[in-house]
């Protein structure tokens, strides 16, 4: 057992989850949980954390997880719900297999709720903590992806009752909007299919993609005492693509001055 505070980053084997799990590294004794159990394994050696395995979808395998935490390794005091599943490319309504959508929102919804659900409540049972999951700006406007638009709302819809729930025992819930994240994942996407960054970029108020460090270090804002009076809350750490992409029905985004 260690007699650091413990930080729990589902989906830490790449992209997103592996940034956050790096980052609070330096704060906490991370315990990075993936589906790709030898990612996960190989993130926490980096880092001198620990890596376990986990269909975030299983109500068993998360109830497990959260246990082995609280059994073998530390008092939980915040969790990143970074696994997730992106669609793979937008359906009409019509054509959408409903097998497609369901593995979306089993992932996406459920799996966060699901970890919320028992290590939030291992948090209120120890007096505090620290939840940030993680939306999507495509939960903030209509979308064509109709299932992963869907669960990243709901997502937030989650993370503002889960907030109130919990306020009183100690535990700060709060989500991160990413905008376009330059992940591994996304780059592979982006040389398939032959997309151009620019189109992206030039939507934005700062004109350009994130970087998947950009959201680890709001996390780590988060899950610290500097964010001690914040929960309840989205932060869109887009590059400016929610305010910039309205531009675009006037001139665009202006010029550098």
């Amino acid at each position: 057992m260690t007699s650091e505070p413990v930080a729990l980053i589902t989906g830490g084997a790449g992209g997103i989850g592996e940034a956050c799990a790096r980052r609070l590294a330096r704060t906490y004794k991370v315990v990075v949980c993936d589906f790709d159990a030898d990612g996960a394994r190989r993130v926490a050696e980096e880092i001198g954390g620990v890596g376990l395995a986990c269909d975030v979808t299983s109500e068993a395998d998360v109830k497990a997880c959260v246990e082995r935490i609280d059994s073998d390794i530390g008092n939980l005091r915040a969790m990143v719900t970074c696994a997730g599943v992106i669609q793979d490319k937008a359906y009409p309504p019509e054509t959408f297999e409903q097998d497609h959508w369901d593995y979306v929102q089993s992932v996406n919804t459920r799996g966060t709720w699901l970890f919320c659900r028992f290590a939030g409540a291992r948090m209120a049972a120890l007096g505090g903590g620290s939840i940030v999951t993680i939306s999507s700006v495509a939960g903030h406007r209509a979308w064509p992806t109709h299932s992963y638009a869907a669960s990243k709302a709901a997502v937030l819809s989650l993370t503002r009752g889960l907030a109130v729930e919990w306020g009183r025992s100690g535990v700060r819930v709060n989500s991160i909007s990413p905008g376009f994240t330059l992940t591994p994942r996304l780059k592979e996407l982006i040389k398939v299919r032959g997309w151009d960054n620019s189109t992206i970029a030039n939507q934005t108020a700062l004109g350009r993609w994130v970087e998947p460090e950009e959201i680890a270090e709001t996390v780590a804002f988060l899950t610290s005492d500097a964010s001690s009076g914040i929960t309840g809350i989205d932060i869109p750490v887009d590059a400016g693509w929610l305010g910039g992409i309205n531009w675009l029905s006037f001139n665009g985004v202006p010029a550098e001055r």
